[in-house]
């Protein structure tokens, strides 16, 4: 009886550490779309930029071009038309999303892994969506009149870790080539197996096509005053592909590519209210904001005419071009220490890889992309 107990008990504790954080302490007193800054975030976003600055000079020398420090391999940038729904609700009627206006766009399709690795190898997948001709001043101080809007998502609803300090610590720990020591130590009590667990799912996934799955911004976003949403997208259908039996180290490129050829493609953009700020919190993205409390809305369609974006010119542009969650106009303002980590570290990434690239850092325009693949 006694060694079934134990075996009971340790089944218990394991399961606790597996479902476990670490997640972020959410004041008792948190107020929907109001945010919580943490202590010495200045000193985490220096430190983590340090890191990166470094991984990316050991990666990329004697004059090799520097790729993104995050999803630098692309399947291929897109030119898309994002229409919000005529008939959208008043209550989603702000910033970008105003009844029945269409948008010109380029969307970029990626792999997440720092190295890139063949398509099958599991890896995070990535969506850029990046709206053209939006008015408003923005809120990066030197891109204050632009006229981009862009939208972040990868293909798994959370982060492994939620807060800058942990993601710092669990950053440094691949640094020194010691991944696992972020997540084992001697007392297991402290263990991480719930990190571990979302690392594993989110690296983990092979996909048919960038065109056949749902993506999530993991992180929330301002939505109007107290208010905060989280985005999605998903395809407009839920035809599925297959994996080549023999796929080439580039199947996604190639898949999309002769998908695009032969017919255009379809995602629904949706956006999901934040209810409550303890279960739905801002400052924690390793947590589900669960659908069944919140669903998510549909907002907009982003329509992917035919075309070939396969050619030397769209790639250079899909290699050039910035992504930042932080271009936006205010209605829109990133939420969340690791969004706010995000702002400095992505701004001087993207300076150095331009400047070792000998490239101008510049927003771009849609008259940038060939005019033959704009629908």
């Amino acid at each position: 009886m006694g060694q079934k107990l134990s075996i009971l008990y340790l089944f218990s504790l394991i399961l606790s550490l597996s479902c476990g954080g670490p997640y972020v302490k959410i004041p008792d007193s948190a107020e929907l779309g109001k945010e919580y800054p943490f202590p010495e975030e200045e000193s985490i976003a220096k430190r983590t930029l340090e890191l990166t600055l470094t991984s990316l000079k050991e990666s990329y020398k004697d004059g090799a071009l520097v790729r993104r420090d995050a999803h630098p391999k692309h399947h291929g940038c897109v030119a898309a038309t994002f229409t919000v729904k005529k008939d959208l609700d008043p209550q989603y009627k702000l910033g970008v999303f105003q009844p029945g206006k269409t948008y010109q766009s380029l969307v970029r399709f990626s792999n997440g892994s720092q190295k890139p690795k063949a398509d099958l190898e599991g890896d995070i997948r990535g969506v850029g969506i990046k709206l053209f001709d939006v008015p408003g001043k923005k809120i990066l101080a030197e891109e204050a009149q632009e006229k981009t809007q862009d939208f972040l998502l990868i293909n798994h609803p959370v982060l492994p870790v939620g807060a800058p300090d942990e993601y710092l610590a669990l950053f440094e720990a691949a640094f020194a080539g010691k991944p696992g020591s972020y997540f084992f130590g001697w007392n297991p009590f402290a263990w991480k197996l719930g990190g571990l667990s979302k690392v594993r799912a989110i690296r983990g996934k092979k996909i048919t096509s960038p065109l056949e799955i749902r993506y999530w911004s993991t992180t929330p976003y301002s939505f109007g005053e107290g208010k905060a949403v989280k985005y999605s997208v998903k395809p407009c259908s839920e035809t599925k592909s297959e994996i080549p039996d023999t796929p080439a180290e580039n199947y996604l490129r190639e898949t999309m590519s002769k998908q695009l050829k032969e017919s255009s493609a379809c995602f629904t953009f949706m956006v999901q209210a934040q209810k409550d700020p303890q279960s739905m919190p801002i400052e924690d993205p390793a947590i589900v904001w669960d659908e069944e409390a919140s669903p998510f809305y549909p907002v907009a369609e982003i329509l992917i005419p035919k075309q070939e974006f396969t050619n030397e010119k769209m790639d250079s542009l899909c290699e050039n071009v910035s992504y930042t969650p932080w271009h936006s106009i205010q209605e829109h303002r990133p939420l969340g220490g690791i969004n706010r980590v995000r702002k400095s570290v992505y701004q001087a990434i993207s300076d150095y890889r331009h400047g070792q690239n000998k490239t101008k850092r510049k927003e771009i325009d849609k008259k940038d992309i060939p005019s033959k693949l704009i629908p």
